[in-house]
């Protein structure tokens, strides 16, 4: 990491080979700070072929004075300190109009060419230079010109400063007088194996370096595409679907992994040189999971979250990846935007019930996106009237029209319906399961949930260091516990993400008669089994602790397991582990996770075992930027070393952390 000036910049790369008589390119980036006035800047450089070189980024914040993204000071500052911070000094910088004005750009210490933002993915025919450039960068500049993707690594640009300004551990910077800390992320580090999504470094390396030639890519992962685990058959036969048509409902059961089969027929697409502009609108909880299963699914593919205030959306919707993401509210707000109506050759509709309703501006603003491909995903077409299949099938049967096209219940629409829905039931695909489907959920805390646990793990880390000397494992136990529990729910409000996640999904699940049970190791009414049982009072669910006497629970299992009206069962981990035989049950979601996987295991195993007559679907949750993934980092490291001696681990993690990797959880 290098200091300049009061920035601190976070660079790494490697000098790529050179073209005769040209130098190497700075992309540069300039958006709004998310948190205040100021500006998060991001440089990539790379030679006039695309070849990577470095990336770096750093963020300020104005002081005294707001200072607007594209003003010369500190923004001149800024550049140069990142400038200084690479193998060698760039022939010439190219960067957005909107985003960094002339004046600034003439006072940067190499010749910067301006380009209109709808520019970046196109080639420019007139020369926009702050000043005069030298003669080594005006052969650079026209080199790029005459590529047909010359001016593409500005768009990865935006695409990676996202990523970088979006995670966790830059986030968490502590700040400077005027500047916002950021911290240097090698990329020769790799993820843990099974690691599932790439860590910063990886998913930085795979937005910047050019996309290679893949060439043709079978559904079945047999071709030049490697995938990190194969496709099920009926996966691929969703993918095959997709590619084919340009107007498909995927309404696949839950948990059979429409995302996957949507990301998996982009990434084919993008191989074929097919693919152009990907819109994906799904909830708000889910575009974070949207965003990590394309970084570990399709990594050649760019993508960015468009949310936050109108200033950093703006820039969002101009930055223009490969796969724009984006909430049902925030397209709502947005679509008078010129990039948002600018045409898609995709948009896909995640949650497609959300546009059930015909009418509601919402339902309204998805239908009149300009797209060539409609792609609906839901496991719940209809939830309550033919009406809601209409709306859903007027965004899927889409052909440009004007006005749309309106269905009504009726023939017509079943037909065309029968047509264009693709849907396998879990009963359906049983062959292609394995026994046990194992998912992790990884999910954004509440924001109420986001500043009560910021609060409590900033108060213990002052607390743990002001014990010094005389911290023990006890005392980091406790803040662990602590922030565990706010991960379940805000113990002033109740808010739980996962809660609410469990809620919707079971909403689903019981309409079509299935029963699930949800474990939690906490039995309190703030933050586990006993909120979880108000909270899904909706499912009649039964409930089961510890404090039940022994004498009671046959019959409240019983009750679970024959009357319908029972929709789930609510365990303590504990008790959950032993004696309970629960085969009427096809689904297991872990509120929270325990230490030691082998309690994870028994528990599911009540459900899973001799006599289940449906495959199992387990869903584990996890709160991203918390104490639950950092903990999940670690114990994955030594899971994966146990598992390559002994093939079922049955000790405790817990006990094999040491003080130093406790402590280390917390920065310590």
């Amino acid at each position: 990491m290098n200091r300049e000036g009061g920035i601190a910049v976070a660079d790494r790369g490697v000098v790529a080979p050179r073209r005769p008589d040209t130098g190497s390119v700075a992309w540069l980036r300039v958006s709004p700070a998310s948190d205040g006035p100021g500006s998060r800047v991001a440089l990539f450089e790379s030679g006039a072929d695309g070849t990577p070189i470095c990336f770096r980024f750093a963020s300020f914040k104005a002081t005294g004075t707001d200072v607007p993204a594209g003003a010369s000071y500190p923004l001149r500052a800024a550049i140069d300190a990142l400038l200084d911070g690479g193998p060698e000094r760039p022939v010439l910088m190219v960067a957005a109009a909107e985003e960094l004005d002339r004046s600034a750009a003439a006072a940067v210490r190499v010749p910067v060419y301006r380009i209109p933002e709808h520019a970046a993915g196109s080639v420019m025919q007139a020369p926009s230079w702050a000043r005069e450039p030298t003669a080594v960068a005006e052969r650079t500049m026209r080199l790029l010109l005459t590529e047909a993707r010359g001016l593409e690594p500005l768009c990865r640009v935006s695409a990676a400063a996202e990523a970088a300004f979006g995670d966790g551990r830059v986030r968490g910077m502590t700040t400077i007088p005027g500047f916002a800390v950021t911290v240097s992320l090698p990329l020769t580090e790799t993820p843990p194996p099974d690691s599932g999504t790439p860590d910063l470094p990886e998913r930085l390396r795979h937005i910047l370096c050019p996309a290679p030639d893949l060439g043709g890519s079978p559904a079945d992962g047999s071709g030049p595409l490697s995938w990190p685990a194969p496709l099920m058959p009926f996966q691929q036969e969703g993918v095959r679907a997709l590619l084919d048509m340009e107007g498909l409902l995927l309404a696949d059961d839950m948990g059979l992994g429409k995302t996957i089969q949507v990301i998996a027929a982009l990434r084919i697409r993008r191989s074929r040189g097919a693919l152009g502009r990907v819109l994906v609108v799904a909830p708000t909880s889910i575009l974070d999971q949207w965003r990590r299963e394309i970084a570990r699914w399709a990594p050649e593919l760019t993508a960015i979250v468009v949310r936050g205030s109108a200033a950093e959306r703006a820039w969002k919707w101009r930055a223009a990846p490969d796969v724009t993401l984006t909430s049902y509210g925030v397209l709502r707000a947005d679509a008078w935007r010129q990039e948002v109506r600018r045409a898609w050759d995709t948009v896909v509709a995640d949650e497609a019930q959300r546009i059930k309703n015909r009418g509601v501006e919402t339902s309204e603003a998805v239908k009149r996106l300009g797209r060539v491909r409609s792609w609906a995903l839901t496991g719940t077409p209809v939830e309550n009237r033919e009406d809601e299949l209409a709306s859903v099938m007027e965004f899927v049967d889409h052909d440009g029209s004007v006005p749309l096209k309106r269905y009504a219940p009726g023939p017509a629409l079943f037909a065309r319906h029968r047509e264009l829905q693709l849907r396998r039931r879990k009963s359906d695909v049983l062959e292609d399961l394995p026994d046990k489907l194992v998912t992790r959920r990884d999910i954004e805390l509440s924001s109420g949930q986001r500043a009560s646990y910021d609060r409590a793990e900033r108060d213990g880390i002052v607390y743990l260091k002001a014990l010094g000397g005389d911290v023990t494992i006890v005392h980091v136990l406790e803040l662990i516990t602590r922030l565990k529990q706010i991960c379940n729910a805000d113990p002033r409000t109740g808010d739980s993400s996962k809660l609410d996640d469990i809620a919707e999904r079971l909403a689903a699940l019981s309409g079509r008669g299935h029963k699930a049970v949800v474990f939690s190791q906490y039995v309190s009414a703030t933050a586990g089994v006993g909120l979880a049982s108000r909270r899904l009072a909706e499912f009649d669910p039964v409930v089961l602790t510890g404090d039940t006497p022994a004498p009671d629970r046959p019959a409240l299992v019983d009750a679970f397991r024959t009357r319908p009206g029972h929709r789930a069962l609510i365990v303590s981990l504990g008790v959950g582990g032993v004696g309970l035989n629960l085969q009427e049950a096809s689904y297991v979601f872990h509120l929270d996770r325990w230490w030691n996987p082998a309690v994870e295991k028994q528990a599911e195993d009540r459900v899973h075992r001799i006599g289940q007559t449906v495959k199992v679907h387990v869903v584990k949750y996890m709160c991203v930027d918390t104490i639950e993934e950092r903990i999940d980092r670690v114990l994955a490291k030594k899971q994966a070393l146990f598992d390559q001696l002994i093939d079922d681990v049955t000790i405790d993690l817990s006990a094999t952390l040491s003080r130093e990797e406790l402590l280390g959880l917390f920065g310590l």
